[in-house]
């Protein structure tokens, strides 16, 4: 739906804008926050490890994360980037870490003692630079874990390295893909990192999560029901009357109880009996002794 000024005053016109259902065009609010959260904790951590294994300044900074068809996804990528194949348990769709080769090249040389400032030419990557980037994916991926919970996928782990968006096939052109992007700057040097992550990875953790922490329903009702007021009362065995005696019932008359004077009195919870009592006194306060608490029918 398209806005229109009229005397300096938007209004809004007639025409409606087509929504595409099998392509949401956004996370719900409370799950898209609840992944900043924890995106923003990853990114300061890893940030740390970063400094730590390049041997350079790092900053990094979550930018965004959005919901967009995988295609759409792939169609933002560099038409030669380096795309880290992330298998998990619960789908059979693989989520991708990627960032600029040439930038991770030269992240590369640094773990291995070099301090590389010139420009660098993409290449594949050797089997030890190979090694050390899946290394540092590894310990990223560990540090996202902690960092997002029980939200994360399990057993997420490096499956394999492609070079080319177009070519990953990671999951189907229409699969909802949940994307992070993240800013990072190595000694003044600025490239995007993408983090996606199939939908359906997400939501199956998110559901089994909450299946794990439910326990069994007769703990969980027990929980409820301990900490819930009810109302105790003592009861005589009911009485039988006409109805002539009650209405003709004045101040001061009597009705005789059906209820021996030895006989316990039932104890009700709520007008249900479950046990019989016997009058006491607790000091001052009138009380009841428990003398059976076989429940009655």
């Amino acid at each position: 739906m398209t806005n229109q000024l009229v005397s300096g005053v938007p209004t809004r016109t007639a025409e409606p804008e087509p929504y595409d259902f099998s392509r949401p065009t956004r996370l719900p609010r409370e799950q898209s926050a609840e992944l900043l959260r924890g995106m923003d904790s990853f990114s300061r951590s890893w940030m740390t490890e970063l400094s730590a294994k390049l041997r350079a300044d790092c900053s990094l900074t979550v930018t965004g994360v959005s919901l967009v068809p995988y295609e759409d996804y792939v169609a933002t990528l560099p038409e030669s980037a380096a795309l880290i194949l992330l298998s998990m348990d619960t789908v059979l769709a693989r989520g991708i870490m990627q960032f600029p080769l040439a930038g991770s090249l030269g992240w590369a040389e640094r773990m291995l003692g070099g301090a590389r400032t010139g420009e660098i030419a993409e290449r594949p990557y050797s089997p030890i630079e190979q090694a050390l980037v899946g290394k540092l994916v590894t310990g990223a991926l560990a540090t996202m874990a902690y960092s997002v919970g029980a939200a994360f996928p399990q057993n997420v782990k490096v499956d394999r390295i492609e070079y080319t968006p177009q070519a990953a096939k990671a999951a189907g052109p229409q699969d909802a893909t949940i994307v992070t992007t993240l800013e990072l700057t190595v000694d003044g040097t600025t490239s995007l990192i993408t983090f996606a992550l199939p939908a359906d990875a997400l939501a199956r953790a998110t559901d089994e999560s909450a299946h794990a922490s439910d326990g069994e329903p007769l703990d969980l009702m027990l929980s409820h029901l301990a900490d819930v007021p009810v109302r105790v009362a003592l009861q005589f065995q009911p009485t039988r009357v006409r109805p002539e005696v009650v209405l003709a019932l004045a101040e001061g008359d009597l009705i005789r109880m059906t209820h021996s004077k030895n006989r316990p009195l039932n104890f009700a919870v709520e007008g249900q009996i479950m046990a019989k009592a016997a009058v006491g006194a607790s000091g001052s306060q009138l009380a009841c002794v428990i003398v059976d608490t076989q429940e009655t029918p």
